[in-house]
């Protein structure tokens, strides 16, 4: 983009965390992950018998075979015998979708949106279309589509361009696109309701129940639907793998103690402070039995992961609509139709977490010395076996020293995050011929709205007062709430009555979102039959405008916007930008074997306000078709490619968030992949807070949340792709019914948006020598003073750091697919088919500055998991009016990226082999499906750095063993 964003940039503003495609050939598989559903599927011959069609990543009708780009499509049965509730779910199982998926098995960070990512490369960078067209963000802001929005009984195939597509679609494309094609051709009356439930308890049950009605004549068709669907909930205590908190103490034996961020339900006293503000360090427990302070043990850790969901409710009514008719049919004008599409979604979603905590570090947020049941308000000495610290206390005589308290208020039943979201999407438009030439004019409206509730946040701005006998007397709300009867932050869990309740909890924040997006585009297509055509045939073309705009807006409730909760602080967003675009695509026939394709497209960015050239880019696309011999045939594209920052990333100010940090120093005497400077560098930060580095108190914590803020850019420039893609596909004539297909992918971005991971930050700042990086300076303390904690305080209080255009990332892999369909010819078994679909990734790699470059593939880092092999396999045998099928998915292992396996093989999740049947009857006008997934009840693979369910739930199933089934009666 030659221009940059800087006119739309509004400072101090923060935000919270197809033209119309006909109908494409779609192979009826069950396995909705493998098909082979490519281009160059058939000989010259066989081509001759398809219909020329529109297909995702072209606007171009053609033959479906003769496309560059790899294409799969799947039809509404493939998502029924998948016993899914939404496209999401339908989606994350194919190969090429890995990294992180977002749905409702993700808790911690979600907001009740679905997405997901092709190639491990963000949800931002794969396109979600709707019959080719754009559809509003989840929350507005972020341009993610939530696959939430789309009824499943409305969907009549789904198409995925593994390629990428900005010349044909504008923004976003980068690893390619996802086109949702609706129902257009169903007349009658259709009733469908499912459920299914995990075996183990019976637990995780969902339902559905929906109603299509379609009516339709020579001019025609009309299709309604109407849906509800509930998902209930899942807490990880319902499981054996997630029961415990894996994220994780390391203890001396190499094992691990179930642990959660550093507070205890015990109420862990974290340090002793001077009344001159020095910190001793110190970790203390206040034992339920004697009531005395004790040293803190591993035991004595809080385990968040009970209280935690495994599986989020999700709740949701639909409805939609899609109209076409034809309006005028005239010598002089040609055929004029007019069609409209309809949807709305209302979602409730909610996500648990275990109870608030204070982690008072600062001086007003201490329990001071003046509280009468501070332990250590009148400390001289320092207790027998305290860790590291009995030196420094009796030395100094401490006395009137405050402490910094770790508490969970459990009281209040865990936090409760909860959604409401609305949304709508109307399409209106006009198409038709005049002669050889196709047109078609449309506008889009679509609009969320959103509104979060927040329950049971302390205000950390009541906690102090609270704690402080003198500062409660003298604030009239907290002198009323502990009128005879003062707070104990000491005591077990209870202590927290009614009224300190009352006063110390935001019991309900509400947040509010809303987007709005609309489309307006013109297309035209043909070709030039009966004057210019080449051996191969007339060349194709289309040409056309859009011109779209996107607002969103961001209003925090007035506790989250002054930052009095542990939420952090969130300031209001209002903001949008409008893109002005022009595209043209060419298509040669040169043979009747050989084809070459050409896309160009300029998109003009600017703001509400119409500040002229806020951005322009100029992207193309080269496409080939080859087949040098009947059975083979060859294809090739490479494209650039471009992602136009959202409205978050352009009108959000200053941002801090709280990342984890995973430690290189735990047990760093007993790690053997470390080298000397990292282990010189632990060695110092240890011994310099008064801790033995080989002794048996070194059991050093080895995850922690540390402020990081982000300090946004003056402007941001697009993202910048180049794609290549290389493929063949073999149809051996030798063997009818055969269909391979092998694919290389290559994506390269530049002016990558984000910031510096602080895990990667940190670890380079230890591999210095003496801790010298540039990357060093990313972190405010690095000695540990004010946390002195054997087991945290090794990691820094505060970071911060830029946000903007500064990371390149690079991916490649490659695709495999195969197809054999046998026909057997019998009364009974009439056929079977067989499908494998394989995706190698080959490498993944960010680089940022300061920091360099670090291939995960093969790794798992606590957010995302990219195996290097993800295969699926389909066999199914059918009859007149049944099908049966087996499928498997096999997840190859990954090693955890901050926990190596010279300290526990549990840093290995190892590779893992699912297997699911399903099965199908017809009788006369009723269908009925029954199935099960994950048949043998397997557990998701751990590793330690996971930060939801000690797995990661948007890649393995989470559940167990799950039936379900789905009855439709037609009329």
């Amino acid at each position: 983009m030659t221009g940059q964003f800087s006119a739309a940039k509004k400072r101090g503003l923060r935000s919270k965390y197809l033209g119309s495609a006909a109908t494409a050939i779609a192979l009826l598989v069950t396995n909705a992950n493998i098909n082979v559903a490519s281009a160059q599927d058939a000989s010259a011959d066989e081509m001759s018998d398809f219909e020329e069609v529109v297909v995702t990543g072209s606007r171009i009708a053609k033959n479906e075979f003769t496309a560059s780009g790899a294409i799969s499509t799947f039809d509404s049965e493939d998502l029924i015998n998948q016993g899914v509730t939404s496209v999401d779910e339908f989606l994350k199982d194919i190969p090429a979708f890995t990294g992180f998926q977002n749905g409702t098995s993700t808790n911690n960070g979600n907001d009740g949106a679905k997405n997901v990512d092709m190639r491990g490369i963000g949800f931002n960078r794969t396109l979600v279309l709707i019959n080719g067209r754009r559809m509003v963000g989840g929350t507005g802001a972020d341009g993610a589509v939530d696959l939430n929005t789309i009824p499943l009984g409305m969907i009549k195939r789904v198409e995925v361009l593994k390629d990428g597509a900005s010349t044909i679609y504008g923004s976003d494309a980068l690893a390619g696109v996802v086109n949702v094609i609706l129902r257009d051709d169903f007349e009658g009356f259709e009733i469908s309701a499912d459920i299914g439930a995990g075996t183990r308890e019976w637990d995780a049950a969902n339902m559905g129940i929906s109603a299509v009605g379609g009516v339709a004549n020579d001019k025609g068709n009309a299709v309604f639907t109407v849906q509800y669907t509930k998902q209930n909930e899942l807490k990880q205590a319902e499981r054996d793998f997630s029961h415990d908190a894996l994220y994780s103490l390391l203890q001396e034996d190499g094992s691990f103690a179930p642990i959660a961020s550093g507070s205890s339900n015990s109420r862990r006293i974290r340090s002793i402070v001077g009344a001159d503000g020095t910190s001793y360090g110190g970790s203390f427990i206040v034992d339920e039995t004697t009531g005395q302070a004790r040293p803190f043990e591993s035991g004595d850790v809080y385990n968040y992961a009970p209280s935690n969901a495994l599986i989020t409710p999700n709740e949701r009514f639909q409805f939609g609509a899609n109209v076409n008719y034809e309006l005028w049919d005239s010598d002089s004008f040609g055929v004029i139709r007019g069609y409209l599409e309809g949807m709305y979604t209302r979602r409730t979603s909610h996500q648990r977490l275990a109870p608030d905590a204070s982690f008072g570090a600062a001086a007003n947020q201490r329990i001071p010395a003046s509280n009468p049941f501070n332990p250590f308000g009148d400390f001289a000495a320092g207790p027998d076996g305290v860790m590291g610290t009995d030196d420094d206390l009796n030395a100094e005589g401490i006395s009137g020293a405050s402490v910094i308290l770790n508490r969970r208020f459990e009281e209040s039943g865990g936090r409760l995050y909860r959604q409401s979201n609305d949304t709508f999407r109307i399409v209106a438009g006009l198409n038709g011929e005049i002669g050889d030439v196709n047109w078609d004019v449309s506008y889009t409206l679509a609009d969320t709205q959103q509104i979060d509730e927040t329950r049971f946040l302390h205000r950390i701005d009541r906690w102090g007062t609270l704690v402080d006998p003198d500062a409660c007397a003298a604030d009239a709300d907290c002198a009323a709430a502990t009128d005879g009867n003062p707070f104990n932050p000491f005591a077990p869990y209870g202590s927290l009555n009614q009224q300190h309740f009352d006063y110390l909890m935001a019991n309900s924040l509400k947040d509010w979102f809303s987007g709005r997006m609309e489309l307006w585009q013109f297309n035209l297509s043909g070709d030039t039959s009966g004057s210019v055509e080449l051996p191969g045939g007339p060349i194709g073309w289309a040409f056309g405008a859009e011109k779209r705009s996107e607002s969103a807006v961001f209003s925090p409730d007035e506790f989250l916007a002054e930052g009095l909760t542990t939420s952090g602080a969130a300031d209001p967003l209002e903001g949008g930008y409008n893109v002005k675009e022009l595209y043209g695509e060419l298509y040669f026939p040169i043979l009747d074997n050989l084809s070459f394709e050409t896309s160009a497209r300029y998109s003009a960015y600017g703001t509400p306000d119409d500040t002229p050239d806020a951005g322009t880019t100029f992207n193309y696309k080269f496409g080939l078709n080859y087949a040098p011999i009947e059975d083979v045939r060859i294809r090739a594209s490479y494209s650039t490619g471009f992602r136009a920052p959202n409205i978050s990333e352009l009108y959000s100010g200053n941002t801090t968030g709280f990342p984890v940090i995973e430690s290189l120093c735990e047990f760093a005497d007993r790690r053997d992949d470390i080298n000397d400077v990292v282990r010189a560098n632990c060695q110092s930060l240890i011994e310099d807070a008064g801790f033995d580095f080989t002794g048996p108190d070194g059991e050093f914590g080895f995850a922690w949340q540390s402020g990081y803020t982000q300090f946004a850019p003056d402007h941001l420039d697009p993202e910048k792709s180049k794609s290549l893609t290389v493929g063949a596909v073999f149809t051996p004539t030798a063997l009818p019914g055969l269909q391979v297909s092998v694919d290389y992918w290559n994506i390269k971005i530049d002016n990558f948006i984000g910031a510096a991971p602080l895990n990667d930050l940190f670890r380079n700042c230890l591999e210095s020598e003496g801790m010298t990086a540039p990357s060093c300076n990313t972190f405010d303390d690095l000695d540990g003073d004010g946390i002195g904690d054997p087991y945290s305080w090794i990691f820094p209080n505060e970071a911060s750091g830029s946000f903007g255009n500064l990371g390149t990332l690079k991916t490649d892999g490659m695709d495999f697919n195969l197809k054999y369909d046998h026909d057997f010819g019998g009364e009974v078994i009439e056929g079977l088919t067989f499908v494998a679909g394989a995706t190698w990734q080959m490498s993944r790699e960010e680089n940022w500055p300061i920091i360099g470059s670090r291939d995960v593939v093969g790794t798992a880092d606590g957010f995302a998991v990219f195996p290097e092999w993800r295969i699926n396999t389909s066999t199914t045998l059918h009859g007149e009016n049944w099908s049966v099928t087996w499928d498997t998915r096999w997840i190859d292992k990954t090693i955890d990226k901050h926990r190596p396996a010279s300290i526990t093989d549990d840093a290995v999740a190892e590779a893992i082999w699912y297997h699911d049947i399903v099965a199908s009857y017809t009788y006369e006008k009723v269908t009925f499906t029954v199935g099960v997934n994950n048949l043998f009840d397997k557990n998701p693979p751990r590793f330690h750095s996971a930060f939801n369910a000690n797995t990661e739930p948007g890649v393995y199933d989470t559940i167990g063993r799950r039936l379900f089934a789905n009855v439709r009666v037609r009329f």
